[in-house]
């Protein structure tokens, strides 16, 4: 089995309560000796004890008295203190107005203080717990900016791993990394924060598969919690250690490891035994002794709700599956396969949100965040000229008695000073080069081209300019890469880039948005029509030949105009260049298309469908009728075709040729897909033993690696036998089969389902790969079958070869699309035995309906 990320244990920084003063109240020295106390006690009590917190909170409050400056800044923290208890206790609604109004007060009142960023750094966690990590970014970031101007160092390098862990939810673990370095720099001196940085960035690493560096990382972080003595500690990162190990195979050096974990927490941390057995099950199942892995994932699991189990145990439940279906226990196997999905599912989907929210956020805050990294590189040039100075001061002492030699030494140290000032100007500007431009073709990064489209934008307010933006893909690019490799193809990239230089012109702003897309700002003035003949011009170039190691390669060029006349902003004005270089590919590509505003409002109703989809299935709007596939001359139905139909209360039926694409798109197709087998599959148990069920599956259901098990939960919570199970194939899925889908049609052949190759003819037509499979049932396209029954040769000729090869491997050939009995016959002539159409059946939700409504079968049910 493919080895899978490792488990996130993250040792994240302890939400740290900075002591601040107290400001003094005008009350007696025993009210404010109360306050003082109360204060104390809601910040210690915090972690432990939310509720006393709070309660200590609303008492310091209650204690403040009068309107002086003071006052209302000791008002103000107990707020702050009463935010954070409520926010701890799940009341979210209740903290962020409380929060909220704080912030409110303190930006008004004392804008820039401390209290002002920890109030800004409490809503950021608040917005995090809220899934609006868009704005907590937002809100992390001046925080930041509060400190820095503050000199609080501490502070800053909490913030900095806060940003760190949201990046972390999006899986955008590069940024992660560097958010913890720069962390690690900002207050290096604190134990907690450089354990909790030393481990995150391993956890990091072990998601990039850089096992050996995520190792040492929690090396380091080991090494820190020692000085700390904490057992606790120690077991959780040996734990780590031994994950990092079993992931990169060293098995016996993670069987040391997790040893020594485990030693420590039956000593002194017996609440981590549970994820110290589920890492040595891991270990041992990769040993192969599954009996051994077995008998630590019941430890693991012991006493757990494996319906509602934490997402710390993604992993073991995943290897549990792996260990009881060795063992044949598929009722236990299952169960552990459910929660792994679940949980899956669910990291998927924040991943997914967070992305989304900060790839937007990243945009507006793209200069704060040049901020920080320009910070980091800063302080670190400040600490080389620090150590330089230091070093001279040394000289200086031990050469007191020579003045002509401390003079000079001095002279030295301002000509260093001096140099070291100019490398810094220097390193920025390379830093600030390297952040704004791509490393490969040297055109504008993304996020510095948004930033130049803003700036002009924002510009054409004033100048009555309608900037022209070019979003550019090249075709065939992909290819070059599968077919001379990814070298050849960053090659390639920095050819096209030249030759956009060379179309464009000096005053074309160009960037590469990633990957083979780039983005070109026409020039001021320019017009649609200058800006048409420039991209005919950059396609006609694009598409001569690149020779690359000797190799002539051809590729070509999409590209999609949008102009921008009512100076909308600029994610507005990229959507509307992305949506024509989107019909510009649907068009065939190599070719321009300007962007109209019908192409946004298709987006809108397809985004607007998108949201529908998303509670469709928890609303009960979809359904399943079945279609009957017969035998012969329709007196014997041999399976029920289950087809989804849906319902949706304001767009009325909305045709599966309509949703089935968007929910592939959207990535809904495996939960749509997973509900229909379960609930077809339920209702076919029903039927009589001798009618089969089919169903459609989609090639991404496919490229699931968890639909093996899908098949056999559906199969097994309705006690369908398997071998009454089709499950429809296309042609194209078959063509494009990997290692990984062949391994599982083997694995579903050998639960007892069996496959049938749908729209056979559609286009991708080839029989050398029928024998290869072991199919049941091949499905003529309707086309070819109607286009046959009306006489067309060619396609007579088709369905003879489809039939001939079937019969000689046994398999039957279903005429689907048949409408009237003269096509019945036809096809029946041309050899095939099984039908499929509105002539033996409309699709029904009740099976019963069937005798009623169809001819061969009414007839059937006449006699």
């Amino acid at each position: 089995m493919t080895k899978k990320s490792a488990q996130r244990w993250a040792i994240l920084a302890t939400p740290v309560l900075l002591a601040i003063a107290s400001p003094a109240l005008a009350t007696s020295a025993d009210d404010q000796a109360a306050f003082e106390a109360a204060i104390g006690e809601a910040k210690s009590m915090m972690m432990a004890d939310s509720a006393a917190a709070l309660k200590s909170a609303q008492k310091a409050e209650r204690l403040v008295i009068g309107e002086s400056e003071e006052a209302e800044k000791a008002r103000l923290t107990a707020q702050w203190l009463k935010g954070e208890a409520l926010m701890r206790l799940n009341r979210a609604d209740e903290a962020a107005q409380t929060i909220r109004s704080a912030i409110t007060e303190i930006a008004a009142n004392f804008p820039g203080s401390k209290l002002h960023a920890d109030l800004l750094r409490s809503e950021a966690s608040l917005k995090v717990s809220q899934g609006d990590y868009g704005d907590a970014l937002s809100c992390f970031l001046e925080a930041h900016e509060l400190y820095e101007a503050l000199g609080e160092e501490r502070s800053r390098a909490i913030v900095l791993q806060n940003i760190g862990s949201l990046y972390s939810d999006a899986g955008d673990y590069e940024r992660v990394l560097r958010y913890y370095k720069q962390a690690k720099a900002a207050f290096p001196q604190d134990k907690s924060l450089s354990l909790s940085a030393h481990n995150n960035t391993g956890n990091a690493l072990k998601e990039l598969g850089r096992y050996e560096e995520a190792e040492a990382e929690f090396q380091e972080a080991l090494s820190v919690s020692m000085e700390m003595d904490s057992p606790l500690l120690e077991a959780r990162i040996l734990t780590n250690i031994a994950s990092a190990q079993y992931l990169a195979g060293n098995l016996d050096a993670a069987d040391q490891s997790i040893k020594r974990a485990n030693a420590i927490a039956s000593n002194s941390a017996p609440e981590w035994l549970t994820f110290v057995y589920g890492v040595r099950g891991q270990i041992a199942l990769a040993r192969g002794d599954a009996g051994t892995a077995r008998m630590y994932f019941g430890r693991t699991f012991e006493g757990e709700d494996l319906s509602s189990t934490s997402p710390y145990f993604r992993d073991f439940h995943e290897t549990a599956y792996q260990a009881y279906s060795k063992s044949e226990n598929y009722k236990l196997a299952l169960q552990h396969l459910a929660a792994f999905n679940r949980i899956d599912g669910e990291a998927a989907k924040i991943s997914s949100t967070a992305n989304n929210a900060l790839l937007a956020a990243r945009f507006d805050a793209a200069n704060r965040e040049l901020r920080i990294e320009k910070l980091s590189l800063e302080k670190a040039a400040n600490e080389a000229e620090l150590n330089s100075t230091q070093q001279q001061v040394i000289l200086l002492s031990v050469a007191i008695a020579f003045v002509i030699l401390a003079f000079l030494a001095a002279l030295l140290s301002l000509r260093a000073v001096s140099r070291s000032r100019k490398q810094i100007e220097e390193a920025n500007e390379k830093l600030t080069h390297v952040i704004q431009h791509d490393s490969l073709t040297e055109l504008y990064a993304r996020d510095h081209f948004r930033t130049l489209l803003d700036s002009r934008i924002a510009a054409s307010v004033k100048t009555g300019d309608t900037p022209i933006l070019a979003f550019i893909d090249l075709d065939r690019f992909k290819q070059v890469n599968d077919v001379f490799g990814h070298a050849a193809g960053d090659q390639l990239l920095e050819q096209v880039a030249d030759r956009f230089r060379e179309a464009a012109g000096e005053d074309a702003v160009i960037g590469r948005l990633g990957g083979d897309e780039f983005a070109l700002l026409l020039p001021e003035a320019s017009t649609i029509d200058e800006a048409i003949e420039l991209s005919n011009d950059i396609i006609d170039k694009v598409c001569e030949p690149f020779v690359i190691d000797g190799f002539e390669i051809l590729i070509g060029a999409s590209i999609g105009l949008a102009q921008n006349t009512d100076a909308v902003n600029s994610s507005v004005h990229m959507t509307n260049a992305d949506l024509a270089l989107y019909a510009a590919k649907d068009r065939g590509r190599g070719t321009c298309v300007v962007y109209e505003p019908a192409m946004r409002e298709k987006l809108e109703d397809r985004s607007s469908l998108e949201k529908d989809l998303e509670s469709a299935l928890e609303k009960g709007q979809f359904s399943i009728c079945y279609q009957p596939i017969v035998r012969d001359n329709g007196d014997e139905v041999m399976c029920f075709e289950a087809l989804m139909r849906w319902k949706h209360p304001e767009r009325g039926i909305v045709s599966p040729e309509i949703f089935i694409p968007v929910a592939e798109e959207c990535r809904l197709i495996d939960r749509l897909g997973a509900w229909m087998l379960r609930a077809a599959c339920s209702e076919a148990a029903s039927w009589s033993d001798d009618v089969k069920l089919a169903v459609n599956v989609s090639t991404l259901q496919m490229s699931d690696p968890h639909f093996l098990q899908t098949v056999a939960q559906a199969l097994a919570a309705s006690g369908l036998n398997p071998n009454r199970l089709v499950l429809e194939l296309t042609e194209s899925l078959v063509l494009e089969m990997d290692a990984q889908i062949e391994q599982l049609l083997q694995s579903l052949q050998t639960l007892g389902v069996s496959f049938a190759l749908d729209d056979f003819g559609r286009g991708y037509s080839s029989l050398n790969y029928i024998d290869k499979m072991d199919f049941s049932m091949i499905k003529i396209d309707r086309e070819f079958v109607q286009a046959a029954a009306a006489g067309s040769q060619r396609s007579q000729a088709v369905v003879s070869a489809i039939v001939a090869l079937a019969q000689s491997l046994e398999i039957d050939v279903t005429a689907e699309g048949i409408e009237q009995e003269e096509q019945a016959k036809a096809m029946a002539e041309l050899g095939c035995n099984c039908f499929q159409g509105f002539y033996f059946g409309r699709p029904q939700r009740n099976v019963r309906q069937f005798a009623e409504n169809s001819a061969p079968l009414a007839k059937r049910a006449a006699a």
